[in-house]
């Protein structure tokens, strides 16, 4: 079965243009200013980021070799400035109010602090320094990654407290999250704010791909501790991660790294950034590729290469055209799965001690384990299988659209196509049970998402959001077995229709929050295709 997906498309694209060309018209202001360190020095590249708060629409820039930087044809609202430079604390700037033909400066002097100022939009869809959010929520930004020689979101999210990441094995092998204890699909997976997952897995969740996601281009990720299910969907009751991707904008600009370690490990990436015209255009691209010769018991292969990118254009002061991309093609050997030990009978909790190494060895080369002296081993540990390996594929693209007709409101479309693959392969090689010939399962997700979603600014702080997500999936799976069974094939399709509100206020000028969020979904599955 096949997506027609082009009249869907047409039919965005011409209502964002129509949007565009019908905002109300006003007279724009602009922000601009100067960045300095404690000792009045100028501060050069400094990325500098304003969100709006009422469309979540981000512009950004970096600041020249004096220090400036600006932000122009803006529409009147509320806004945060955000300042983030090598070697200094970042800073936010929240509350700044923008009249229609005003001129502002706002000068940052950064920090060499160790508190963190921040501005987050996971928490509640919406811009909001941390001082504002009441969930638990941590920010991993580019800094950090940098500094601590991150290469993939596991390794991003290993220092945050209340995530558990089970990692099976040698580096690609299946990990798995768990966010206070709750199971491993009640953590969801965003890019750039639109879910990820694979359609194909058992829970519809993205555990599958998890281990290979790296780090491309991502310029923060954001871990919201529990329940963001309101806004976000049934996988996100314990918690979501929000890997957010660098948007450019400045003066063009590159990098370029290449390491290696032990494992056999190979790991490089190239970045390229920048804008046009006043950053009206702006990009952001990387490419990551990590390759492991070895693993952890000398057999472990696997490599992954990833691609990562947006591109944004301001259409005008008020409208934002976007688009993005997120894709990978990986391989990776795969171990039988630990076993009991032959024999063994004791009752109720086990303590587990493994077959010694030597003996794991000679059972590898083809002696049994009924002529092998396994002394008080009680399971027999991971064991390399010669031709099991799997290969998988994934690309979420997607385009939004952003625009803000008035100062107190504002609405954002986006359409979302994500494609998922996993290809399982196994033969009669290795020991223990094995097929008598090669055998191959497919498993094929693919998901499309179209959101609309309004925000709207009641007074000075009540905020109300509203929206509407249609999603249509498909799942696919074929298995070639060993000759003469026959092939078999499964495909499925759901569509889901959800709605959500939430409303929000901030009282005691800002020192208490107040929010109430509802969501419902629809589903609506369609009749099976099974073959034979």
């Amino acid at each position: 079965m096949q997506f027609t997906t082009g009249k869907s498309t047409l039919a965005l694209c011409f209502v964002v243009c129509c949007a565009a060309l019908t905002a109300e018209a006003v007279e724009p202001g602009s922000i601009s200013g100067t960045t300095t360190d404690p000792q009045q020095s100028l501060v050069p590249d400094a990325l500098v980021t304003l969100h709006d708060r009422s469309s979540g629409l981000r512009l950004r820039v970096t600041t020249d070799t004096a220090g400036s930087f600006s932000f122009l044809q803006l529409r009147p609202g509320e806004y945060i400035l955000e300042v983030e430079a090598r070697g200094f604390a970042p800073v936010s700037l929240s509350g700044i109010q923008v009249e229609a033909d005003q001129d502002l400066v706002r000068d940052v002097v950064l920090q060499l602090a160790v508190r963190r100022e921040e501005v987050v939009v996971t928490a509640s869809g919406r811009p909001q320094s941390v001082d504002e959010v009441s969930k638990a929520l941590t920010v991993v930004n580019s800094t950090d990654m940098r500094e601590r020689g991150e290469t993939s979101l596991v390794e991003a999210l290993r220092p945050i407290p209340g995530l558990r990441i089970q990692q099976l094995g040698t580096p690609g092998a299946q990990t798995t999250i768990r966010t206070r204890g709750l199971r491993v699909e009640n953590t969801s997976i965003l890019i750039d704010g639109l879910r990820f997952r694979d359609a194909a897995a058992p829970q519809g969740d993205a555990t599958s791909f998890v281990s290979h996601l790296l780090l491309a281009d991502t310029h923060r990720v954001e871990v919201l501790r529990g329940s963001g299910s309101s806004l976000y969907g049934s996988h996100a009751i314990g918690g979501v991660i929000n890997m957010m991707s660098a948007e450019g904008g400045g003066r063009t600009r590159g990098s370029l790294l290449t390491e290696g370690g032990s494992l056999g490990r190979l790991h490089g990436r190239a970045r390229l950034a920048g804008g046009f015209q006043q950053d009206r255009f702006t990009y952001s691209t990387g490419v990551a590729h990590r390759n492991i010769s070895r693993g952890v018991d000398g057999d472990d292969a696997s490599r992954n290469t990833t691609a990562q990118g947006r591109l944004n254009l301001n259409l005008s002061a008020t409208a934002n055209l976007s688009a993005r991309f997120y894709g990978g093609d990986t391989f990776l050997q795969l171990n039988r799965s630990p076993s009991s030990a032959p024999g063994l009978t004791a009752t109720g909790i086990v303590q587990a001690r493994p077959l010694a190494p030597g003996l794991v060895e000679l059972h590898q080369a083809g002696s049994p384990l009924s002529q092998l002296d396994l002394g008080s081993a009680t399971f027999i540990p991971t064991l390399n299988d010669p031709d099991s390996r799997i290969a998988t594929e994934f690309l979420s693209s997607a385009v939004l659209f952003n625009q803000q007709p008035t100062a107190r409101t504002g609405y954002s479309l986006s359409y979302q196509n994500l494609r998922t693959d996993r290809i399982n392969h196994n033969g009669p090689g290795g020991t223990g049970f094995q097929p008598l010939g090669i055998t191959r399962s497919d498993f094929g997700g693919r998901v499309q998402t179209v959101n609309a979603r309004t925000h709207l600014q009641v007074g000075d702080n009540h905020f109300i959001d509203a929206g509407y997500e249609f999603e249509n999936e498909q799942f696919i799976n074929r298995n070639i077995p060993v000759q003469p069974s026959p092939q078999s094939l499964a495909d499925v399709t759901q569509r889901t229709n959800a709605f959500h509100i939430q409303d929000q206020l901030r009282l005691l000028q800002g020192r208490l929050h107040l929010s109430a969020s509802f969501r419902v979904q629809m589903f609506s599955l369609q009749t099976p295709l099974l073959e034979p």
